[in-house]
C-alpha cells in the first residue's frame, strides 16, 4: 500500500516512520508533508525516499525548494500540495497526524478520492467531526482512529459491540500537574511540558495538563463510534495502562491494557488499512502484575470540566473550543498567559459565543476563527 504521511515530523510521524520500516513488505511511502521543520524532512527523505514532499508552510516551502533538491522527488507546496498528494491515483492511504486544522480540505478530499484513512488530528475531528464523518458516511469511507483511546475503542467495541454499550470511559494521565506539590498558578511552562508518561507535542501536552486533550477526546468518541456526548465519562489514571473502558447494558466492563507506546496504536490502524490484525506479543506488558489506580478526576485541580456543559455535539461549540484552545496553548507556551488562566480564557469564549445548532461547513470554520479572535482580544486588552 502506498502511503501519504501528513505530518511527519511530528511526534506521531516520526513515531509511524518507524512503525512503517518495520512493515515495509505492506506500505510504501509515497509522501511526506510537514509545516515548517524542512531540516527534519529533508533528512527523512534521504532515509525513506518517497516521490513526493510537501511543505505547506509558504515560507518555509521557498525555503526548502532553495535549498535542497533530491532527484526523482517532486517538491510541491502550500495547500495545493497536500492535495495533489492525497488525490494522486498511486496514493491508496492518507496518515493525518498533524496537529491543527491545516489539512481539513486535504481530508475532504481524501475521503472524496475514497481512500484509505488514519486520522490523529484532534482538532480537526472536534472542530469539524459533524461534517467530516457525515461526508466518510456519505462516501462509505471508514476513518481509523490512531489515538491509544480511540483505537482501545476501537477495538473493544469490533469485539464487544456497540449496540451494547452503556458507557465509556477515558482514562487521563492528569499530566504533570496530577502529583504537582507547589501552587499552580506559578507552575512554569518546563514543569507543564514534563509529561510523566507520553513523549509528546507541546501542544497536546499542554491540553493534556489541563485535561483540555479529554473534553477534545469525548468529542472525538462521539464521532467515532456515533454515540453521545452525555454517554462518555472521565476516569484519573496516572499509570497510563488502560487505555479506555466500555461498560456494557449488563454491567460488564472491559478494558484495553497496554504498553504507553503510540508504535502499538499505529500499528494497529496501519494493519486495520490493510485489513490485518495487530499482533501485541511483542508489546507484552512489562512488570506485570501491578498495581493500577483509576479515580474520580477532582473537578478543582482539573476546571476544565466544567466546560462540558457548553458542547454539544452537532452545533458549532466544539469549533470554538478549539480556536480559543489555539490561542490558549500558543500564548501560554510564549508565557503571555498563565496556566491557570487557559481554561478561563475558553470558558469566556465559549460563553461569549452565540451558538449554532446544525451548521454546515462555512459556519464551523467561521465559529473557530472568531474564537480565535475573540480569544486573542481577552489577552490582548487583559480581560481576563
Amino acid at each position: 500500500m502506498n502511503l501519504a504521511i501528513i505530518g511527519s515530523t511530528g511526534f506521531l510521524g516520526r513515531q509511524a516512520l518507524i512503525v512503517i520500516k518495520k512493515l515495509k513488505k505492506d506500505f510504501n511511502i509515497f509522501a511526506l508533508a510537514c509545516e515548517k521543520n524542512i531540516k527534519l524532512l529533508a533528512q527523512q527523505a534521504k532515509e525513506y525516499k518517497p516521490r513526493y514532499l510537501v511543505v505547506y508552510d509558504a515560507n518555509q516551502y521557498k525555503n526548502f525548494k532553495n535549498n535542497f533538491f533530491f532527484s526523482g522527488v517532486k517538491i510541491v507546496g502550500n495547500e495545493d500540495g497536500l492535495l495533489e498528494i492525497v488525490s494522486h491515483p498511486e496514493v491508496d492511504g492518507v496518515l493525518f497526524l498533524a496537529s491543527g486544522t491545516d489539512s481539513l480540505n486535504a481530508l475532504i478530499l481524501t475521503i472524496k478520492k475514497r481512500k484509505k484513512i488514519a486520522l490523529a488530528s484532534k482538532e480537526l475531528i472536534v472542530a469539524f467531526g459533524q461534517f467530516i464523518f457525515y461526508l466518510a458516511k456519505k462516501e462509505k469511507v471508514e476513518i481509523l482512529p490512531i489515538d491509544s483511546e480511540l483505537v482501545a475503542f476501537h477495538l473493544l467495541l469490533n469485539q464487544y459491540g456497540n449496540n451494547e454499550v452503556k458507557k465509556f470511559f477515558l482514562t487521563a494521565s492528569g499530566g504533570a500537574i496530577f502529583n504537582y506539590q507547589k501552587n499552580l498558578n506559578q507552575i512554569t511552562v518546563k514543569e507543564v511540558l514534563s509529561h510523566p508518561i507520553w513523549k509528546m507535542g507541546k501542544k497536546i501536552t499542554v491540553d493534556s495538563a489541563t485535561l483540555i486533550n479529554k473534553i477534545f477526546e469525548i468529542v472525538e468518541v462521539s464521532h467515532f463510534f456515533d454515540t453521545e456526548i452525555k454517554k462518555i465519562d472521565i476516569l484519573i489514571h496516572p499509570q497510563g495502562i488502560i487505555h479506555g473502558l466500555i461498560e456494557n447494558n449488563n454491567g460488564i466492563v472491559y478494558g484495553m491494557f497496554s504498553e504507553p507506546d503510540m508504535k502499538i496504536f499505529i500499528s494497529y490502524a496501519l494493519l486495520k488499512m490493510i485489513n490485518k490484525d495487530y499482533d501485541f506479543l511483542d508489546k507484552r506488558l512489562k512488570n506485570f502484575p501491578f498495581n493500577l489506580n483509576l479515580l474520580k478526576p477532582n473537578k478543582k485541580l482539573f476546571p476544565a470540566l466544567k466546560l462540558l456543559k457548553y458542547l454539544e455535539k452537532n452545533s458549532s461549540t466544539p469549533a470554538v473550543l478549539v480556536g480559543a484552545d489555539e490561542i490558549a496553548v500558543e500564548n501560554f507556551l510564549k508565557g503571555k498567559l498563565k496556566f491557570r488562566e487557559i481554561v478561563k480564557l475558553i470558558e469566556k469564549t465559549l460563553k461569549a459565543h452565540k451558538k449554532i445548532y446544525n451548521p454546515n461547513l462555512n459556519q464551523l470554520i467561521q465559529a473557530k476563527n472568531w474564537a480565535k479572535r475573540y480569544a486573542q482580544e481577552l489577552i490582548t486588552n487583559k480581560r481576563l
